[in-house]
């Protein structure tokens, strides 16, 4: 029989095995769902040149599931599943995004409110909500991509729509708040 060294509890292989293949078959579903959305999104100039987009997609997909294993974006119902033990530095990965997040740059919007809002791209706000952590209810986005036509209607579908278009130093930003 196989013990855990720390705790000296015996291992039951045959069920860890069985909990790292339905983990393996969530993430794969989740991946594969990630990658046809973000196809989707980008439209047509995702094919014209589908390997570029593919390593960018891989990237943005390395992040997202190692945000998974901590436990973040993952459904309540899986969460239960697994078991929370299962997920392993869920409040350091939180610190970590809260961190890298505070670093995004902003700018302060006058009018009848003065605001200071971050500066998110389209990518990040993507990554963040379908984690399940984007928390903003007012933002800026950056439109640095030439696919915009399908952005409008990718932030209906999380909550948010554009409500005002500013310039920043020569670039048009659309200011974003949650749908009323």
């Amino acid at each position: 029989m196989d013990y855990e060294i720390e705790n000296l509890k015996p291992l039951n292989i045959e069920q860890d095995n069985l909990i790292l293949d339905n983990w393996s078959k969530y993430i794969l579903s989740r991946r594969q769902a990630y990658f046809e959305e973000r196809a989707m999104i980008i439209g047509p100039e995702y094919n014209m040149n589908k390997k570029s987009w593919d390593i960018i997609i891989e990237r943005e997909w390395g992040v997202m599931e190692e945000r998974l294993r901590g436990g973040i974006g993952v459904e309540q119902e899986v969460m239960e599943e697994f078991g929370v033990e299962f997920f392993n530095a869920r409040e350091e990965l939180i610190a970590e995004i809260i961190e890298m997040t505070s670093h995004l740059p902003t700018t302060i919007l006058e009018g009848e409110e003065r605001k200071e809002l971050k500066i998110y791209t389209f990518e990040d706000f993507l990554m963040l909500s379908n984690q399940g952590i984007f928390r903003e209810n007012t933002f800026l986005l950056d439109p640095q991509s030439k696919w915009k036509r399908k952005v409008a209607t990718t932030l209906m579908d999380y909550g948010y729509q554009p409500r005002e278009t500013i310039i920043i130093e020569g670039v048009r930003h659309y200011v974003i708040g949650r749908t009323e």
